[in-house]
């Protein structure tokens, strides 16, 4: 057995269920795309910006997240076109695009999974586009996963100065749970965990994104 192996066991035997779900699904949205032979997985980088992150437990050791704090890994934003009906966010670390207000798109509301797949993929304008682009469409979870900011004590756990009218609940990512097909991974910006739901019979927010390395 491999090291990533034996850890996972050790994860399953010592930590809660609710901790564990959150640990599972960076693991597979990190492992996504590794190499099996023989019973060994290797690691791919998941290149995602810092969690934001700052503030340590003091009676804790070193070598909290807090204490790691690399500039060129913080979190980084940019709007355009802020005071337009369809102004975009674009994260510095990841280049991808992100709608900044969901209200000014007409996707204040939830849907079902499939539902969510073809808002974000219809997501125009009056002029056919939304901020002049028609590749819309809805983040897969290591890409929604790289917005939640973990530095932040009160939902909705994210910058509100460039992610507006984000609500305290769950957002849907396109990455289906493979185990149950009938599932998708969310990420729940109330407080940043990470889980997975039927699809038709759960409904949740959208924020749609495009673009990316």
């Amino acid at each position: 057995m491999t090291v990533i192996v034996e850890y996972m066991r050790f994860i399953k035997k010592t930590t809660p269920e609710f901790f564990r779900l959150s640990f599972s699904a960076l693991l597979l949205v990190c492992v996504t795309g590794a190499a099996k032979a023989q019973s060994t997985y290797t690691f791919v980088n998941c290149n995602l910006p810092d969690t934001g992150q700052t503030v340590a437990k003091p009676s804790m050791p070193f070598g909290q997240d807090s204490d790691y704090q690399p500039s060129l890994s913080q979190p980084g934003y940019t709007i355009y076109n802020p005071v337009g009906v369809s102004s975009v966010t674009v994260d510095n670390r990841t280049g991808l695009m992100w709608v900044t207000n969901p209200v000014d798109a007409g996707m204040d509301f939830t849907y079902n999974w499939e539902g969510a797949l073809y808002a974000c993929k219809s997501l125009i304008g009056a002029s056919g586009t939304y901020a002049g682009y028609s590749d819309w469409r809805l983040p897969n979870i290591r890409e929604l996963m790289s917005i939640a900011d973990y530095g932040i004590t009160t939902p909705p756990n994210i910058n509100g100065k460039y992610f507006l009218n984000t609500q305290a609940a769950n957002y849907w990512s396109s990455t289906t749970y493979v185990p149950i097909p009938d599932n998708a991974w969310f990420v729940a910006f109330s407080d940043g965990v990470v889980n997975f739901v039927n699809k038709t019979l759960s409904s949740h927010y959208v924020r749609c994104v495009r673009g990316g390395p």
